[in-house]
């Protein structure tokens, strides 16, 4: 995952853009000023470990080789900005511009993220995703057989029975969950619960006509895959062409309110912000220039 995550064409995408605003708004600070573990330098220019770990994307461990990656990708765009420093890029009427609009759009996105988008994503209530599957249910209507399982993959067969025959005793299906998850010898390798899949996302195949077999809240018997002995609670079945449950489409939904609500926030921050500056505009409209033709 870590690899994946810090390839050399993931790495390649994500420093051009912070190592350009460390030149824009970065480029002054000297080896004096720099504190830290310093991983490369050009010049008097550095490149510390907090800086590679506050823009890896997340990634809490990095091996030595995506750092090295992070470091001659910073060392390559540092000689290039120098260069062009030195020949008087930076100077350049047309650099300034791009600079100084760089710095606007990036403070306008901010200020809309922390102001207006952030506050829409949170402001969506359970309610008004009912709501909303109520008035637009026509489309949400299932184009394939859909059904919602619980599934625990074991390592042996011994101890997928052991378990099945759990959850058909008096502890049922959590609380044997909840046992053999807490049980280092209970050879579990995975677990999902409540889970939507189709024919096609449910893997292995073969798990498909066992699903498809299932009352609602039956157990299977384990069944032997090429990724362990699988164990699967049904939780529904939901035929194509019939609606689509709420659960499969709640994040949808909550989308495309979120959308329209900072559409509407948007546009009254806008407005607010008129209200709040003096605003002039000095360019007729359409309609006026026609008339006086």
């Amino acid at each position: 995952m870590l690899k994946h995550m810090l390839s050399e064409e993931g790495v390649s995408i994500r420093l051009p853009l912070f190592f350009f605003i460390v030149a824009i708004f970065t480029a002054g600070c000297t080896q004096e000023q720099t504190t830290g573990n310093v991983v490369a330098r050009v010049n008097n220019q550095t490149l510390t470990m907090e800086m590679v770990r506050a823009n890896s994307n997340g990634v809490d461990q990095l091996t030595q080789d995506d750092i090295r990656q992070i470091a001659n990708r910073w060392i390559t765009n540092e000689l290039l900005y120098q260069e062009a420093q030195q020949r008087g890029y930076d100077a350049a009427e047309h650099i300034q511009r791009k600079i100084s609009e760089a710095k606007k759009q990036l403070c306008i996105s901010e200020l809309l993220e922390n102001e207006v988008y952030s506050l829409a994503e949170g402001s969506v209530r359970p309610d008004e995703i009912a709501a909303y599957l109520q008035t637009h249910g026509t489309e949400f209507i299932l184009r394939e057989d859909l059904v919602k399982l619980s599934i625990v993959i074991f390592q042996s067969s011994e101890s997928a029975n052991q378990f099945r025959e759990a959850t058909l005793g008096v502890q049922g299906w959590d609380n044997s969950v909840a046992q053999f998850r807490s049980n280092p010898t209970s050879s579990i390798m995975s677990f999902r619960d409540s889970v939507f899949f189709t024919q096609s996302s449910l893997y292995p195949p073969e798990l498909w006509k066992v699903a498809n077999a299932l009352g609602m809240f039956e157990v299977s018997f384990p069944v032997k895959t090429s990724v362990g002995f699988v164990v699967i609670r049904s939780l529904g079945q939901f035929k194509s062409g019939t609606p689509s449950p709420l659960q499969y489409v709640e994040s949808e939904i909550r989308s495309r309110l979120a959308m329209e609500l900072r559409q509407q926030r948007y546009q009254q921050f806008i407005q607010t912000l008129r209200n709040k500056y003096t605003v002039q505009l000095m360019v007729a409209n359409q309609d006026s220039l026609a008339q006086h033709e």
